[in-house]
């Protein structure tokens, strides 16, 4: 079975895009870090090395979404609900929400000012401090919100990308790193 893989061009921003009737190749020129869609031929695709996948799926309306986000397009998922909900009449209560592997709190060290920034926009369960170093738990910030927007089916990947030696991570691989391709289509079995 041939059917049409949908990428963007990943810049870690908050836009999302509907997938209608586009050509995949137009697509993928489109700066955005969301793809939307309720095609039933369509797999949406983005990659990621410590930036997390999250994916999203309308069990009602038949909408799913794929997310790149990383502590820059840390908000985005508020963006694909506020999509699905327009495009699709989805509602928090139709959405289940899995959150793919990415880098952890255990090794995503930044420097107190973007740490602060991040606790001031998304809460206290997204920084860990250990002896005066700051950690960013891009997972427990994406969940918050997720939650906050009433989502209650949330599921999280614990693997940290970076110290788990079978998955991809650009803080500890460095320029060379092989991007990991994410992937969500619908089962067409049936």
């Amino acid at each position: 079975e041939n059917r049409p893989v949908y990428p963007c061009r990943q810049v870690h921003s908050k836009t999302v895009v509907i997938v209608t009737d586009q050509d995949a190749e137009e697509l993928a020129e489109i700066e955005a870090d969301g793809l939307i869609t309720r095609r039933r031929d369509a797999v949406l695709a983005v990659t990621v090395a410590d930036c997390l996948p999250i994916f999203l799926v309308d069990r009602d309306h038949g909408a799913f979404a794929l997310l790149h986000s990383g502590w820059r397009g840390t908000g985005i998922v508020v963006q694909a609900l506020r999509r699905m909900e327009e495009q699709y009449a989805s509602r928090p209560a139709q959405i289940a929400v899995s959150i793919g592997p990415g880098i952890g709190s255990c090794c995503y060290r930044v420097e107190e000012d973007r740490a602060v920034e991040f606790r001031n926009r998304f809460g206290e369960k997204s920084v860990r401090r250990r002896e005066n170093e700051y950690y960013l738990d891009l997972a427990a910030a994406n969940a918050e919100l997720l939650r906050g927007l009433g989502i209650k089916e949330i599921r999280v990947c614990g693997n940290c990308t970076a110290c788990t030696p079978q998955l991809s991570s650009f803080r500890r691989d460095g320029a060379a790193f092989p991007h990991m391709l994410a992937c969500i289509g619908e089962n067409q079995s049936d």
